[in-house]
């Protein structure tokens, strides 16, 4: 992101806050309350232990309620009572008490509930929402664009479905004020707000625990047909981990479903249910991110202007014969190489590229050159590489080939569906521009194959996890105890 676009970013944070704060002053000076009205009464009452420092600016009746609105005249405190009689028996009557306290900004905060124009409070909260949702989903259209094979692809769509989400619940919520003033009131928006996290995480559980039951299914049928390997069961790893976050979800919001006490064991219940559901929320957002970019790039169509196709290596066989995980990515390239030579007439050179493993019979890339040749691709246009022990090498030694042969050739690199966006983040760092393109594998070992990939993003971006899982964090709690927050400020 350039340096100016950063700061029209933060101007536009600035600003919100600075709307929402000029707002809550200006129309804090007004109190609302609605009493309720069972008789369909005109007839009130309001009384004030200090007229000087409170007063009643208006009264109205609308459907069962009548709503009473205070404006606070000069810093100070006064109890005020409101009355709602049944017109045809003075006895009957519906009251309250209030004990309101008129701040030096003149704001009227109800002693121990809420201040007026907390409406603007969750407003702001709501615009905050919105406009990170909307910086991220722009964030991640130019990315898609220019720069698709990149984590932070991942984090703007991560990022852009956790504020959507929570835009999409403070909007409700707010929604919700509007159109019921009388049967909302800043206690309960601020508790419901607090509560966001956790309610996201209780609406997903049903979706998250058929997600974690197809993964410890297709698990057991990879370890059924390919043997009990560590490997094999990282599905079931990531379904005990989903199992285990949505529990802890629950027994924390169970405990204290509560974000406006004051008292410090409810706060603190409250910051520990807010920790927990921010980290999980965020990793599940950084799941279903990852998920959707394997799926993007797996279908994406490069186009038939390729100068090099690299082959990505993997286990040969005993034999000196590739396994059915290098066959496909072998035959997925020959596939495109014919199409584009079939729609262009153009031709691309091949690029195997693996080196020997300490159990193998010989390199990766000899065993890929021999099957191309079987297939009559002519070795004039076979350049292995034999000395990569990684993906990033793959792309590296590749790279150097290709180059030695065209410089700034386009490149192509065909790898199993699963491995083809993190392998073109592996070919970003190479400095290799390329597409990529995948071969299909049977459905029982993709689930697998693609927590692995998982793991292995968040393990090779470990430092910008941690910065951005603490952000979420640190912002979600901010916001979860926003009453808890006031108080102390007021008081």
């Amino acid at each position: 992101m350039k340096k100016k676009s950063k700061v029209y970013i933060a101007v536009g944070y600035l600003a919100i806050i600075i709307f929402t704060v000029v707002a809550i002053l200006l129309c804090g000076r007004n109190y609302t309350v609605y009493l309720n009205n069972p008789y369909g009464s005109d007839k009130t009452s309001v009384t004030c232990s200090d007229e000087s420092v409170i007063t009643s600016s208006s009264i109205s009746r609308k459907d069962d309620y009548t709503r009473f609105v205070f404006k606070g005249i000069k810093e100070g405190k006064a109890t005020v009572t409101a009355t709602v009689y049944d017109e045809t028996n003075e006895r009957k009557y519906t009251t309250a008490y209030y004990e309101f306290s008129v701040l030096p900004t003149g704001v009227v905060y109800l002693t121990g509930y809420d201040y007026g124009g907390w409406q603007f409070t969750l407003l702001g909260m709501a615009l905050l929402m919105l406009y990170s949702f909307a910086i991220c989903f722009l964030q991640f259209r130019r990315r898609k664009k220019t720069q698709f094979f990149s984590y932070k692809t991942v984090l703007d769509f991560a990022l852009l479905v956790f504020f959507g989400l929570q835009s999409v619940m403070y909007s409700g919520l707010l929604g919700a004020c509007l159109i019921f003033p009388q049967r909302s009131d800043g206690w309960q928006i601020y508790n419901l707000a607090g509560f966001i996290l956790t309610l996201i995480i209780l609406i997903s559980i049903p979706f998250l625990v058929l997600f974690a039951g197809f993964l410890s299914i297709s698990n057991l049928s990879l370890i059924k047909h390919e043997g009990f390997r560590k490997n094999n069961l990282f599905g079931i790893f990531i379904s005990i981990a989903l199992f285990v976050g949505s529990l802890l979800c629950i027994i924390t919001a169970i405990r204290n479903p509560n974000s406006t006490h004051l008292e410090l064991v409810y706060i603190r219940e409250a910051v520990i249910r807010t920790v927990v559901s921010s980290a999980f929320v965020y990793f599940e957002c950084l799941l279903f991110s990852a998920m959707y970019c394997t799926w993007y790039a797996s279908k994406h169509e490069p186009k038939y202007n390729q100068d090099f196709i690299v082959i990505l290596g993997c286990k040969v066989g005993k034999d000196g014969k590739p396994l059915p995980l290098l066959r496909g990515r072998i035959d997925r390239a020959l596939e495109f190489y014919y199409n584009q030579l079939e729609e262009t007439g153009k031709q691309a050179c091949f690029i195997p590229s693996g080196g020997k493993g300490s159990d193998e019979v010989m390199s990766e890339a000899e065993c890929m050159k021999n099957y191309l040749v079987e297939k009559g691709i002519d070795e004039s246009i076979i350049y292995p590489e034999t000395q990569s022990a990684t993906t990033l090498q793959n792309m590296k030694f590749s790279k150097k080939i290709a180059d030695e042969h065209k410089e700034n050739g386009n490149i192509l690199f065909s790898t199993t569906n699963y491995h083809i966006f993190r392998s073109g983040m592996f070919s970003a760092k190479a400095g290799m521009k390329a597409d990529g393109i995948g071969a299909k594998t049977k459905w029982y070992f993709w689930p697998n194959a693609q927590m692995r990939e998982f793991i292995g993003l968040l393990a090779s971006e470990w430092k910008i996890n941690i910065v951005f899982i603490v952000l979420t964090i640190f912002l979600s709690t901010l916001f979860a105890n926003i009453t808890t927050i006031i108080n102390w400020i007021v008081k």
